[in-house]
């Protein structure tokens, strides 16, 4: 189980090692309390995932590998759908 209070301000890289930013907050549904997405501020590129206008990435929550000092994440073309990179 991943707790949305122990994730801002962790680094999220791609399972390969590219980094993609550090956890600015997380959305969850209102509703069931489930995480549903980590919103990022973004170093660099964004693995294929959907930037928002203010230069955020949007990563799935699901696409989270493990819990470690950082968090390995599948990029989009890894096994799931994939998104816009950034316009």
């Amino acid at each position: 189980m991943v707790l949305a209070s122990s994730l801002p301000s962790n680094e999220v890289m791609a399972v390969g090692g590219t980094e993609l930013g550090v956890v600015d907050s997380v959305t969850m549904n209102p509703e069931t309390g489930d995480l549903q997405n980590l919103r990022l501020k973004a170093h660099g590129g964004g693995g294929g995932y959907h930037w928002i206008e203010d230069g955020h990435l949007i990563v799935p929550v699901d696409r989270i590998e493990a819990r470690q000092d950082h968090l390995p994440v599948r990029l989009p073309q890894e096994g799931g759908v994939g998104a816009p990179d950034r316009p």
